[in-house]
Formats: C-alpha cells, structure tokens, sequence
C-alpha cells in the first residue's frame, strides 16, 4: 500500500498546480487532465498517455515552446513508470533540460530519484531527497512538502537515526491537512511510534499506534484504504505486545490482521501476518489456528507476484509439514522452494542485465554530449559505475550465498543417498543368504527323502538285516527332514512382511492374478527351481510349470523373458 501512495503522489505532483507562471498553471490543468487515468486499467491508462504524449510533442513541434518539450518529457516519464531502468536516464534528461526554469519540474524529479534509489543507494536517495526539501521549503508549504519530510524521515528511520526521523515525521504531521489528510496524519502517529519501539519506549509506541488507529475508526464513514491502514496498524501494535511478550494481545491482533487481510484480497498483508502468528505458536507451542492459516497460505500464493513473497510462503509451508512429520510433501514443497530459489536468481541476472544495458546506453549518450555537459556527464557517470558495483557485489553475495545452501542441501542428500544405499545393500546381501540357505536345505531335504527310499527299498529285500538298526537309522532321517522343515519355515517366516508387501504391490499392478499365483511368485522371484517350489508347497512339478506359464501370459511376458528378472523390478 505504501508503495502505491509513493507511485501516485509522484504521478500527481508531476503536474500539480502551481502559480508562480503562466507554465505553472498550464501544468495545473494538463496534471487534472491525466490524474484522472491514474485508477484505469493499465492498457487504457497507456494509451491515454500516449496519447497525451502525442499532442504535447506535436504542440512543440508546432511551436518550438520549451515548455512544451518539458511537459511533452513529464508525459513520457508517466509512461515508464513501471519501467525502473528506463524512467531513471529520462529523469535525468528532464532535470537536464529543466536546469531549474520550473520549481515543482526540479522537486519532482529529485523525489522520484530518491524514490528510486531508496532500497539500492539510501545516500543518493537521500541526497535527492534533500534537494527537494531545499526547493520546496523556498516556496513555502505548497506542492508535496509534508510528504517529502515524511519520505526523509523514512529514509532516516532505516539508516537507524530514530530522533532525527522522528523530528521529520513530526515536521510532516505539521504540514499535513487534519481533516483532509487524516490516513497521512494517523500514519505519522504510527511512525511515532515505530521510533519509539526502537528507542525501547514499548509504552509510547503503544500509545502513539492507538492513537492512529482512534483517528481513523472514529469516524462515520471508513473506505476500504483506510481499514487496510488500521489493520496494517495493528499489527505494528500486535508486534510491540510480542516484544512486552503479551503473547495473548499479540495472537489476537495479528489474527484480526490476517482474517481481514486475507476476507479483504490483500495477499501480502495476508502472508505476513500468517508468519507473524506462527512466530508466536513458535514461542508459546499453541498451535490453535495454524492448520487454517496453512491452508489460506495454498490460496494465496497463485495470487502472489513477487518470487521472494513466495519463497517466504513455501517456507512456512514447508516447516509446517516438518513439525507434523509430513516427509511425503515435506520433500515435494523442498523441491518447490529450490526452484523458486532459482527462479530469484534468475531473475536477479535479468534485472542486472537490463541495469548494465540501460546504464551502457546512457554512458554512450553522455559521451555524444556537448563538452558544456562534460561535468554533467562525468558526475552521471561516476554515478551509475558505483550503482553497477553496487548492484553486482549485492549479486554476486546473494549468488554465494544461494549456492553455499545449495551446496550443503546437495552434501545432505548424498549422506541420506549413501546411508540407504548401504542399508539397502546389507539387505539384499541377507536375501542372498537366506535363499542361499533354502536352497541347501531343499536339496539336503532331497538327498534325505532319497536315503530313506533306499533304507526301505533294503528293508524289503534284505531279510537278515536287524530291523531295530535300519528303524534308528530312518528315525534320524526323519528328524533331519523335520529340521529342515523347520529352517525353512523359520527362512520363509522372516520374509513374511516382506513378501506380503511385494504380493500388495504386484495384485495392485496385475489384479488379475489370483491369490495362489502371488504366493508362487514369491519363489518365481527367488528363482526356485520347479522341484524346490513342489518341495515347500507340496504341489506337483508339472503344476508348478503351468502356475508359471498362467503367471507369465497374465503379465504379458514373452516365453523367453526371465519371470524372475521381471518379478525382482516389482
């Protein structure tokens, strides 16, 4: 919202009226023309500008006035005012081609440079700033002089000089129209105590932040802008309870902020709300509302715009599912993050790109200029090479950074990658075995069952041979079969879990095979001979080869396709 007041106040003081000339005031009447496109949709309001473009040029054309060229550059500033890299070199050309001649032209100019330069050069921004303030304060309190004290005291509240912005927001306050202005003059109250809270004079940032929000619900009418600015307002108040930890205040304004923000289609408030209120479930372990918060956050991010809005979105997200053990979109919502974390660098590159294009076509300009400009040149110059380095070493930080993360993400997943393919290696090394074993024991239990044949084969045809001897022998026998028996059963058992997952996966597969056939491709998967399935199972050998041969034609396997290799991709 703050930015949208910055944009609209620079639109409108662009061509405010002024009466000092005969230009003044036609910039008065050209200004009233185009403030009324300022709330149209963006293609109408662009081609209104244009076209106002168009008749501005022609009248120069036509003329040859100056003033006309001027006004003809405030139109076509208008234009890009969504385009930062190409409004900043017409700004330039225009307080160029002003030299001064218009007050308001100089003001306007220097205050959207400082608008420009806030977050990327605060001392450029600030130097602009200044220079508005000085041609303003010559005139008196005309144009925009409270809103550039304002903008000054911001600038010095995020360099962290709290008593000196506090003294420029009270200068604004001064400056402001009580009744007219009122959300201007409740958000300096609320700036107050923003300075306050960080002189830690908790009590007075309290105050000061009721007495912003008393001055705007007392009144009989509120439009939407300025129910947005109350609840922007409390959370600042719910912020400074945090800090008392009051953590009970500060959950129920924050929550009034995000239910309002999120009824009221204002994403971003939204978002930063639902952080603020998991901040404090954080603290205090109450999670009352965190499930609805989570889900309103899926609503919202189709509607976000900015990447970094987003990446603060998918992280909340992402911890959320971390605390309720959620691995299955915790890893899903992980890979969402690091392309978006991708796409910020990305785009990062695009915007560096088209500054150093922008700002090597204005160089090469400059250098086209008249000596008399050379100074001009020279100082613009010096300029943008230090918002360049400026730009690139901010790049390449947060490049480092990026990858210093991207890095220990990688190094984590291969210690996770490693760990399980150990894991998984120690386990079919023990499959081995256990097959291994079975299959001793099968033929064991064969060579067995063949001993014992011969034993009664000689019973029957040896007449003198001591019965008891031949009985003890076959009682052995029977004992190791019964052994093996139980080996096998123990191998088989251990297995069971194992086996009941792989037949769950195959019937969900092949729903077609019958429950007889997915316990017999328990042993087609360990490859087991015809003979050795028959042996465990008790069936036929022939029964086996046909259960085999269904299994295969139900699968769609070829004759000469191995089951078994197929069985073992399950």
């Amino acid at each position: 919202m703050i930015k949208y007041l910055l944009y609209s106040l620079f639109f409108s003081f662009l061509f405010i009226s002024c009466n000092s000339s005969k230009g003044d005031e036609y910039f008065d009447e050209l200004h009233k023309k185009i403030d009324k496109t300022l709330y149209k949709q963006k293609e109408d309001r662009d081609i209104i500008i244009k076209n106002f473009y168009n008749e501005e040029l022609q009248k120069y054309n036509e003329s040859n006035k100056k003033l006309y060229l001027i006004s003809s550059k405030f139109v076509n500033i208008l234009y890009h005012a969504e385009k930062r890299n190409e409004q900043i070199p017409l700004v330039y050309d225009l307080l160029r081609l002003n030299n001064g001649k218009y007050k308001y032209v100089s003001i306007a100019c220097n205050y959207n440079l400082a608008t420009q330069f806030e977050i990327s050069s605060p001392e450029w921004s600030m130097s602009h700033i200044n220079d508005a303030i000085a041609a303003n304060e010559k005139i008196g309190n005309k144009y925009y002089l409270p809103h550039l004290y304002h903008f000054k005291g911001r600038l010095l509240y995020n360099k962290g000089d709290y008593q000196n912005a506090f003294i420029f927001f009270k200068k604004a306050l001064n400056t402001y129209d009580k009744k007219k202005e009122l959300l201007y003059v409740a958000s300096m109250h609320n700036n107050f105590g923003m300075c306050y809270a960080k002189m830690g004079k908790l009590n007075l940032a309290i105050k000061e932040t009721n007495e912003g929000i008393r001055l705007l619900t007392e009144q009989k009418k509120i439009n939407n802008e300025q129910k947005v600015f109350i609840h922007f307002m409390k959370g600042s108040l719910a912020q400074y309870y945090l800090d008392l930890k009051k953590y009970d205040i500060s959950e129920k304004l924050f929550l009034e902020k995000w239910k309002f923000s999120f009824k009221n289609g204002n994403n971003r408030m939204a978002l930063f709300a639902a952080r603020d209120i998991l901040k404090i479930y954080d603290i205090t372990g109450k999670r009352t509302d965190e499930a609805e918060i989570v889900e309103s956050l899926k609503i919202i991010e189709p509607k976000l715009k900015k990447v970094d809005d987003k990446i603060l979105l998918t992280k909340l997200i992402k911890d959320y599912y971390l605390r309720n053990d959620n691995f299955k979109d915790f890893k899903g919502i992980s890979m969402k993050l690091a392309e978006l974390n991708e796409e910020q660098d990305r785009l990062s590159q695009i915007e560096l790109s088209k500054t150093v294009d922008t700002i090597d076509s204005y160089i090469i300009k400059e250098i086209n200029k008249d000596k008399e400009d050379e100074k001009k040149k020279n100082i613009l110059l010096v300029f943008f090479l230090a918002f360049v380095i400026a730009v690139f070493i901010a790049f390449i930080i947060v490049l480092r950074m990026r990858k210093k993360k991207k890095e220990e993400l990688v190094e984590k997943e291969k210690i996770i990658f490693e760990t399980s393919k150990e894991i998984l290696e120690k386990d079919l090394q023990l499959q081995k075995e256990k097959v291994k074993n079975l299959h001793l024991n099968l033929n064991l239990k064969t060579e067995t069952q063949k001993a014992f044949l011969e034993n009664l084969k000689k019973i029957k045809k040896t007449k003198n041979v001591e019965p008891e001897e031949i009985l003890r022998d076959l009682q052995f026998k029977i004992n190791n079969l019964i052994q093996l028996d139980k080996k096998d059963n123990e191998l088989i058992n251990e297995s069971s879990l194992e086996n009941k997952l792989f037949m769950d996966k195959l019937s969900e597969r092949f729903p077609i095979l019958t429950h007889q056939e997915l316990k017999l491709c328990v042993y087609f998967k360990l490859n087991l001979s015809g003979k050795e399935i028959a042996l465990i199972e008790k069936f036929a050998v022939g029964s086996i080869r046909v259960y085999k041969a269904k299994v295969k034609s139900k699968i769609g396997l070829a004759k000469e396709e191995d089951l078994s290799e197929f069985l073992n991709t399950i």
